[in-house]
């Protein structure tokens, strides 16, 4: 039975979490070709979820904004409680910059666009200062569990998006090594990344049936959260695994002041 593809046509919605999510694209098709297997670590959410819909999470698919639809994404975007919106959950957007920068500059008047990005595609310079200009916060997400290459092309995004003036923000996908050679190893890598400011720490969901977990190398716990309770692996004790709403970070944008300059050293979760 073949799989459903996205629809090309933007929409919004709010999570479960309580995160209004406006994804330009759906799916990942640069992720799910470097990770075949489950996408990234093995283990992909929004992979998961797509395979738990019927939906092909190995295609990217951009979508459009239709005329007939703009006033309600507004309305949904303008009454919503919280200051910003969130693109790059069900898919990363580095897939189409020119359409994420659209939305941006579109839907950015009202809040504030938050970008998650693996940087699959590299922004192009010529759209890197507008989207500075118009405030956006990038989220790149990277972990001691990627590659080094791209662990090292990540880093150097970050850095880049920082030395432009964007409001930059580690999101780390973290956990919880045992004293095994490779947890070791990961380890010495993962503190590394911590010594960045600023971040976010994202603690990896994992099942204990997980070759990673029986082995000894990803120490997890179970915990209590929005779906009644999962496996985590958690590096930080103080991390923040709940509802955004209550959420110190607000996905970095109470990193920054107005001015956007760094003001803030807190280590919690998204």
């Amino acid at each position: 039975m073949s799989k459903k593809q996205y629809k090309p046509r933007l929409s919004a919605s709010i999570n479960r979490k309580g995160v209004l999510d406006i994804d330009t694209v759906k799916g990942c098709s640069e992720g799910m070709k470097a990770n075949p297997d489950g996408g990234c670590y093995g283990l992909c959410y929004a992979y998961k979820a797509a395979e738990c819909r019927g939906f092909d999470f190995t295609i990217s698919v951009s979508r459009q904004p239709k005329d007939e639809d703009n006033a309600v994404i507004e309305n949904l975007v303008k009454n919503n409680s919280a200051g910003w919106f969130r693109i790059g959950t069900m898919g990363d957007p580095s897939h189409d910059w020119p359409l994420t920068f659209y939305i941006c500059e579109w839907l950015g008047k009202m809040k504030t666009p938050i970008i998650v990005t693996k940087h699959w595609r590299e922004i192009p310079q010529y759209m890197l200062e507008r989207l500075v200009s118009l405030g956006v916060v990038f989220n790149t997400s990277i972990s001691a569990l990627d590659s080094d290459e791209e662990r090292e092309f990540r880093i150097g995004q970050y850095f880049r998006l920082s030395k432009y003036g964007a409001k930059s923000v580690l999101r780390i996908v973290s956990c919880e090594f045992g004293d095994t050679d490779e947890g070791r190893y990961l380890g010495n890598i993962q503190n590394w990344l911590f010594m960045y400011r600023p971040f976010i720490d994202n603690p990896l969901r994992i099942p204990t049936t997980d070759k990673r977990v029986t082995e000894g190398t990803i120490k997890v716990r179970r915990m209590t959260d929005l779906g009644g309770g999962s496996t985590v692996s958690v590096w930080d004790e103080s991390c923040y695994i709940g509802p955004c709403e209550q959420c110190p970070d607000q996905c970095g944008v109470n990193f920054y002041s107005k001015k956007g300059r760094f003001e803030n050293e807190n280590r919690s979760f998204n």
